[in-house]
């Protein structure tokens, strides 16, 4: 059983591994066109990789919990909601976003909503949720593949900001001065000025 485990890991490792060069290799040479992708089959390549490395590792959380068992009940009641928040923030974010941009349409720049703490919010959430992922599993090697996700969701971040600021010119870039990559004290202090604002 701890062969399959082994496995799941290697699983994940690979498919990071591969997506993570070709991302860093789209970024010395954008002209590849890989992300975002200039072909289907670019397109294609770049998500089978990433939800291999995302289904590795919630078979990774799964094989820890059933080898090791489930662990005290403080895992859940911290873990759970993590990742139920961040699911509920992800949906929130491709909803303001909409489906056609979501895949790189130019229905518009997005700036309002969850994307005015984050020029990535969906980016977030997933991490969140990994995060939370680790914590219910009680795993440091899913908390190893939440910081793999990381890296992956950078390096994505870093090739579509490049797409965007062609796209969208000075306004992407004005959005990023104002908002930051993922989140920082500007997005916390945004949410505090909007609750107070609220009262």
């Amino acid at each position: 059983m701890y062969l399959v485990e082994f496995g799941a890991l290697v699983v994940a490792a690979l498919a990071g591994a591969a997506l993570c060069l070709l991302l860093l290799r789209n970024l010395v040479r954008p002209e590849i066109g890989f992300w975002p992708a200039a072909s289907d089959r670019q397109k294609a390549l770049a998500l089978v990789l990433f939800r291999v490395f995302c289904a590795a590792m919630v078979v990774e959380a799964g094989l820890m919990l059933w080898l090791h068992g489930f662990g005290n009940w403080s895992r859940y009641a911290i873990g759970v909601p993590i990742m139920v928040g961040a699911y509920a923030m992800s949906l929130w974010a491709y909803k303001h976003l909409g489906k056609e941009n979501t895949y790189f349409a130019t229905g518009g720049l997005v700036t309002g909503g969850v994307y005015a703490y984050s020029r990535n919010p969906g980016y977030v959430a997933s991490l969140a949720a990994a995060l939370g992922l680790a914590v219910v599993a009680g795993s440091w090697s899913v908390l190893a593949l939440a910081g793999g996700l990381f890296l992956i969701y950078f390096l994505f971040a870093l090739n579509e900001e490049r797409w965007l600021r062609q796209g969208y010119g000075h306004a992407f870039i004005e959005y990023m001065r104002q908002t930051p990559r993922f989140l920082d004290l500007r997005s916390l202090e945004r949410a505090r000025e909007e609750l107070l604002a609220r009262l």
